[in-house]
């Protein structure tokens, strides 16, 4: 079925008047809320966070697209995350034991004709272990535009409570880069330094409505007008680490919950991260109450249309969450999708935001812009 859907992806690539346009694959994935918490605890160093049972669990949509890499092309399917920077697949071959690496692409240096050794280690924490592996330089293709001498890891070792089922081979970063802190710059980097974009833009279009597998689309160089409306509110980074900006306010109804609060765009993030007391005060907001069993806040299922509404202030613009966006389903209990991450000085908009509205990532003028996404628009073929 997956390398299907890598034929389906691949065969709808495409570079129209200078824009590169990904397809993205929806996949309904049942997530681990205790796993996706110490997830962004990890990648966004947060000394401490909510503590979550483990056995509580829930479906989301999960959004990935194919690259891919060498000479000749071995393709893979990744996840574009917007909070990290490095590109990372696994290495062929594995182990007889590995069964998490038997079941997805490995990369085979020794077919690619562009490969380059590296040799220098890498490792990144998740929550149930360590990934682990090596770096390497080849060429990454992204709908056919190539960008030479890539450094990458390969995965060695991955954590197989996280990867094992994963529908994804790997992750492609698109952050900033901090040489001192980083191993490799993003691919996206290689894409500017050898100007093969007219614009250094990218933007995010999720598609979560609907039944189509055909789940949005990453675009490369600029943005796709076919899948927003009206006009683009942008707002200067404020810090060129993440994605980081101000946001003026949020509100539920007419409470202010927010004035001035630092926020990460993050597509590698499911819900929306927010400081311990900002989680408080939201969801207190929206009406929900704690369960005792889950610890989490929780709403009637039955009232979900009668929930108020939560306003964002960002830029020049103003952004709405209805219950219908912001409520998950949990265990068959409905469960907010505004998460406690503990101490963290900044929210975090993940896919709950970006699926609602449609997101542009531009380098070239330092800022991040949104507008309402076209809902059930086809994907251009």
């Amino acid at each position: 079925m997956l390398k299907a859907l890598l034929i389906l992806c691949g065969s709808l690539l495409l570079c129209e008047a200078g824009l590169v346009k990904i397809p993205l694959i929806k996949f309904v994935e049942e997530k681990n809320l205790s796993h996706e918490l110490q997830k962004l605890q990890i990648k966004f160093n947060i000394t401490d966070i909510a503590t979550i049972p483990p056995k509580y669990h829930y479906l989301d949509f999960s959004f990935y697209g194919k690259i891919a890499i060498g000479k000749p092309p071995q393709d893979f399917l990744v996840l574009f995350d917007t909070g990290s920077h490095l590109l990372w697949v696994p290495l062929k071959p594995c182990t007889q034991d590995n069964e998490t690496c038997r079941r997805h692409h490995q990369y085979n240096p020794e077919k690619s004709q562009t490969y380059k050794p590296n040799g220098a280690p890498f490792f990144m924490i998740y929550e149930s272990g360590y990934l682990s592996g090596h770096l390497v330089e080849d060429t990454v293709s992204l709908a056919g535009k190539e960008v030479r001498n890539v450094t990458f890891g390969v995965a060695t070792d991955r954590p197989d409570d996280t990867f094992r089922y994963a529908p994804y081979d790997g992750v492609m970063g698109m952050s900033f880069f901090n040489s001192s802190l980083h191993y490799a710059q993003p691919v996206f980097y290689g894409l500017m330094k050898q100007h093969k974009l007219k614009e250094n833009v990218f933007s995010f279009y999720y598609l979560r409505n609907g039944s189509t597998r055909l789940g949005g689309e990453l675009t490369l160089g600029g943005v796709n007008p076919d899948h927003f409306e009206g006009q683009l509110h942008y707002v200067d980074i404020s810090r060129k680490f993440y994605w980081q900006f101000e946001m003026k306010s949020a509100h539920v109804n007419k409470r202010q919950v927010c004035r001035k609060c630092q926020v990460i765009a993050d597509t590698g993030c499911n819900g929306i991260g927010l400081p311990r007391d900002d989680y408080q005060r939201v969801n207190r907001a929206i009406g929900a109450t704690i369960d005792p069993e889950t610890f989490q806040y929780v709403v009637d299922c039955g009232k979900i249309d009668q929930l108020p509404e939560v306003t964002f202030k960002i830029g020049d613009g103003v952004f709405t969450l209805s219950g219908q966006d912001y409520i998950k389903h949990l265990n068959k209990r409905c469960v907010s999708g505004f998460h406690n991450i503990g101490s963290a000085k900044f929210w975090i908009l993940g896919d709950l935001f970006i699926g609602k509205y449609y997101t542009v990532f531009d380098f070239d003028k330092s800022r991040v812009g949104f507008a309402k996404t076209k809902e059930n628009i086809p994907i251009t073929i």
